[in-house]
This record gives structure tokens, C-alpha cells and sequence, in this order.
């Protein structure tokens, strides 16, 4: 009997580079693969601010890794076409209805575990491994395989991977999920690899300079001024267009006379150019409604924690099922900005991930 093959998403960054050694060592078959999801014209044209992902250096460090590690097999796939229709389109379509888009979390569902299962059922290969930080195991408590926060708190990934297809879990390999941030540095040091102290991705791979505001302008979303009003309906201030803005924001915004209290983006009503604002003890919700949800697990009614962001932490919650795909969540404390656009996910009391859908509401 042969060894087993895995397919590995080589993102040309240390977590990828590590875990392809890592897979290398225990025997497998490794097949790299590496998607362009946009035109490498663009880093040309807009240089980076900050580290990204898929940018033409990531591309040839991905090769090299490759080359020395002696990888079976390595692959870069243009899937630029695919991924503006699914990913750039519902991001400016997400600002253009007056919510914020988390593309990150769609692209890990139809590409990076979309499209590379694909070539796993095409080379009949074993697993799909990644370097996200974040633990696959099967769950005697539910049944099935799951995915649970990795065990590096700070670099836990769970919540950019809980809107993936449930069905494909029995083929995912995370060997990072178990270790720490700082071991795979060190390892990358001892193995020279190139890689080891490049910076991690930080922004969108399809806006360089991270400035989404440029970027929605430059694809025909220049909205003019508009008005901001209170709660009351008066008019107070004047913002510069409402795709600028996301819940929760107090900058931005030209108040006509000095307020006596902090002022929140409370509401945006795109189709008149609005913002409604609001005291900031106004925007603590504790409840959501969260729609289009993804189930691991099939919850009914349980206590949960719950995270609408992702920097937030998890706080405690009651999720009730309230559709075949619409979850309604109470929390136990009111929390700050809930997002529509945004995802919540939904954890049980071990980090396991037993769901996660779009916020429609608060």
C-alpha cells in the first residue's frame, strides 16, 4: 500500500510552509497548490500597506518553500474570474446595501475549501490539509466530526472557517490546530526556511493599500454627501456617503454644532443616502438574528457563546432555532455593534463550532 496523498493550500506564508514539512515527515504524498485570485498588476499598481495574502511574492515564496521541502507535486491556479463574481461582487454589494461584507470567511467556503476539495476528489487524494490554527476531531458528544477553536488562543482561526461545508470535515487536516505561533517560527528558523520570519497577512488580498473606501470608488460606488440625523429625525451633521461607514463608527462625520454626548453610526439607510446616529449605551444590543446559517451541529435551543466579529470574544448566549436556517440569539449581557453583514458563530462550552450565519439584524 502506497502513502497517503493529502493536496496542501500553499498561501507562500511560515504557517503554510511549516505544515507542509510537517505532512512531509509523517509520510505523506504532499501536493501543493496556490491560488491567484486577483492580477498581480494590481500590487504593482497599488503597493502594499500592510502584509496581504496572494500577492506575486507570496506566489514565489509558496514556489521555493515547495522546492526545498522537494513537495511531490505544486500547482498555482488562476481562479481570478470565480473569485471576483463570488467574492470582490458580494463585497461591494454588502457596502452598497448598507452592511459590512467579511469576504475572508466566504472565500474559505467556496475557494480554499471549495474549490481545493475539488481537486482532492480529482486526484483522489486523502485529506486537504491547511495551516489555519484551528482543530478537526470527531465528536463521540455530537456525533460527527467538528471543528473547535485551535489550542493558540491568539491565533485561533475557527471563526474565519465556520461558514465551511460540513460535508467535506472528514477530509480536512489542520496540523497547526494542536501548537502554538511561536513553535512554528522556531521551527521555520531550524529548517531555514525563507519564510521564517515573514510578516503574517494582515488585510484584504484584493485591496493592497487597505483602503476600501478607494476601492468601492473605484468600482463605480462614489456616493455623494448625505445627512445625518438623530433619533429624533433632525438633521445634525453631514457624512461623505454612506458606503464609508459601518455600525458602531464615530469618525467621518461633520457634526453642525458640538454634541453633549459620544454619537454612533446606529443605522444606515442606503437607499437615501442616510446615517443615523446615536449614545453610544444606544448601540448595546442583546439580541440577533442571524440568517443563511451553516450548521455543524443541529441546534434547536441551547446556551452558547457567541462571537459577532473577528476580534470579538465569545460571550454567553441562548440560540434558538427559529427556521431551517435562521438562528435568534439572546445574550446574557447587551454587547456593542452588532453588525449586519457580519457573521456570528456559535460555540458550545468546549470551542466547538456548532454554527454560524449572516447578522440580518439586532
Amino acid at each position: 500500500m502506497g502513502s497517503k496523498k493529502v493536496v496542501m493550500l500553499m498561501s507562500g506564508g511560515v504557517d503554510s510552509s511549516v505544515t507542509a514539512y510537517l505532512l512531509k515527515k509523517e509520510g505523506f504524498e504532499v501536493y501543493g497548490v496556490h491560488f491567484k485570485t486577483v492580477s498581480d498588476v494590481i500590487f504593482s499598481l497599488i503597493p502594499e500597506k500592510k502584509k496581504i495574502c496572494c500577492s506575486p511574492s507570496d506566489t514565489l515564496d509558496a514556489k521555493k518553500v515547495a522546492e526545498k521541502l522537494k513537495l511531490d507535486d505544486f500547482q498555482v491556479i488562476d481562479i481570478k474570474d470565480e473569485f471576483k463574481e463570488k467574492i470582490i461582487e458580494y463585497f461591494i454589494n454588502t457596502y452598497k446595501s448598507g452592511e459590512t461584507p467579511n469576504p475572508c470567511v466566504l472565500c474559505n467556503r467556496f475557494f480554499k475549501f471549495g474549490e481545493a476539495m475539488k481537486i482532492v476528489k480529482k486526484m483522489n487524494a486523502d485529506f486537504l490539509a491547511s495551516g489555519h490554527y484551528v482543530v478537526k476531531e470527531y465528536s463521540k458528544k455530537y456525533n460527527s466530526y467538528v471543528l473547535k477553536k485551535g489550542v493558540d488562543e491568539y491565533k485561533d482561526q475557527s471563526y474565519f472557517l465556520s461558514y465551511i461545508d460540513k460535508d467535506i470535515l472528514p477530509y480536512l487536516y489542520f496540523p497547526l490546530g494542536i501548537m502554538y505561533k511561536t513553535e512554528i517560527r522556531a521551527l521555520a528558523k531550524e529548517l531555514e526556511l525563507s519564510v521564517a520570519e515573514k510578516e503574517d497577512s494582515q488585510e484584504l488580498c484584493f485591496i493592497p493599500d487597505n483602503d476600501y473606501r478607494r476601492f468601492l470608488k473605484d468600482n463605480g460606488l462614489e456616493i455623494s454627501k448625505g445627512k445625518v440625523l438623530d433619533l429624533q429625525g433632525n438633521e445634525i451633521g453631514e457624512h461623505s456617503g454612506y458606503v464609508n461607514y459601518t455600525i458602531g463608527q464615530r469618525s467621518g462625520i461633520t457634526y453642525y454644532k458640538n454634541q453633549s454626548e459620544k454619537l454612533h453610526v446606529y443605522r444606515i439607510v442606503p437607499e437615501k443616502n442616510i446615517l443615523i446616529v446615536a449614545p453610544t449605551k444606544m448601540l448595546y444590543s442583546d439580541r440577533l438574528i442571524a440568517k443563511k446559517v451553516n450548521f455543524f451541529v443541529d441546534v434547536k435551543e441551547t446556551e452558547c457563546f457567541c462571537r459577532v466579529r473577528k476580534k470579538n470574544e465569545e460571550k454567553p448566549a441562548f440560540v434558538k432555532k427559529s427556521g431551517q436556517d435562521i438562528l435568534e440569539l439572546t445574550f446574557r449581557e447587551p454587547i456593542f455593534s452588532v453588525t449586519p453583514g457580519q457573521f456570528a458563530t456559535i460555540y458550545d462550552d468546549e470551542g466547538i463550532i456548532l454554527a454560524s450565519g449572516i447578522i440580518s439584524e439586532s
